[in-house]
């Protein structure tokens, strides 16, 4: 199992503890203790599609987690690329700098203000913060560095698209994210970025030219193939939302020492911490719980003092960690939806 990385920008976007990690191979249990050393919120991995089957080791850990996406790889071998004319002869591409910020800004919030990606497929990341993070992106390509490019696409002066490319391996080229206003799409602009891009990429050297995209994006891949790009693989994103930090409304705790079971004198069960959400809850604040979902992290001992920390990732979504008296260990976590409330 990989280690999950830090993201901060992720973090820093969504205000949440964000990691991230490209795996091979689910490792359910190390998964579980690195999102409870780290406090994550969401642990975002990216797994081969041919290795999706190993989905059910999550299950194993009881978190909240989805399938997020399906990105295609598509590849072109440009040793033996021929030139072909461009579409549109009058398109300008002019490699963006800083200055340019205000403008990709305007142009990325007009191509991806909507675009679906695994982000906004997310119910605990907001919107409007995923096109900021697009903004982002691309603004991080246009900072005077030569591996790192993005081109304004301009016709008349106008700009009309822009396209970011990687060139951080000299041998292989990778698109990274394009887009055409609205206004110009059906026109074969597309087309004339690809072109370009191969152009340039063969001038520096590389022999390969990847691009990406989500599966769903039909048309784009169709315009690829004609192009002579071939899908090399594809992956998913699965992100796993403990969301250990989060909560939308005031968090509470409580300390309590749990009591034995009638059958087994040695044992605290899963109904015992049953009880406690629904005196806190049913009982206190009349609001229903359901949907209860356990995540045994490890043995509770009758007779022993542990601290019960509630929180709420959303409106309607309860957690309930269970910790030791020195809130340095977590004993259990309980996920549970708060059906509505009542008068």
């Amino acid at each position: 199992m990989s280690e999950l990385k830090y993201s901060k920008l992720d973090s820093n976007r969504f205000g949440l503890v964000i990691y991230r990690s490209k795996i091979k191979v689910i490792d359910a249990p190390s998964i579980l203790s690195q999102i409870l050393l780290h406090n994550i919120d969401t642990a975002i991995i990216r797994i081969p599609t041919d290795q999706l089957s190993q989905i059910h080791k999550l299950e194993k850990i009881a978190m909240p987690f989805m399938v997020t996406d399906t990105l295609a790889y598509y590849e072109m071998d440009l040793t033996s690329y021929k030139e072909v004319p461009p579409i549109n002869s009058d398109l300008e591409f002019v490699v963006a700098k800083p200055s340019d910020h205000p403008a990709i800004n305007r142009i990325v919030r007009e191509t991806f203000g909507s675009y679906v990606n695994h982000y906004r497929m997310n119910p605990f990341f907001d919107n409007e913060h995923v096109t900021e993070g697009y903004q982002d992106w691309v603004r991080s390509y246009a900072e005077n560095d030569p591996t790192r490019i993005c081109w304004l696409v301009k016709r008349e002066g106008k700009l009309v698209a822009f396209a970011n490319f990687n060139y951080e391996n000299e041998m292989k080229a990778k698109g990274i994210l394009y887009g055409v206003k609205p206004s110009e799409r059906g026109k074969g602009m597309f087309n004339d970025i690809m072109r370009y891009a191969k152009l340039y990429s063969i001038e520096r050297g590389c022999e390969k030219i990847q691009v990406t995209t989500q599966i769903e994006n039909l048309v784009v891949q169709a315009a690829w193939t004609k192009q002579g790009f071939s899908l090399d693989r594809t992956s998913n994103t699965i992100h796993i939302n403990s969301m250990l930090t989060k909560s939308v409304f005031d968090n509470f705790s409580i300390k309590t020492t749990l009591e034995s079971t009638d059958f087994n004198p040695k044992k605290v069960s899963n109904r015992h911490i049953l009880r406690q959400i629904n005196y806190q809850f049913d009982f206190k604040q009349n609001i229903v719980t359901q949907n209860h979902r356990f995540v045994n992290i490890k043995t509770l001992e009758p007779g022993q003092e542990y601290q019960l920390s509630f929180s709420f990732p959303i409106g309607n979504k309860g957690l309930l960690r269970v910790l030791d008296a020195a809130e340095k260990e977590t004993y259990m976590l309980v996920y549970f939806d708060l059906k509505h409330f009542l008068a």
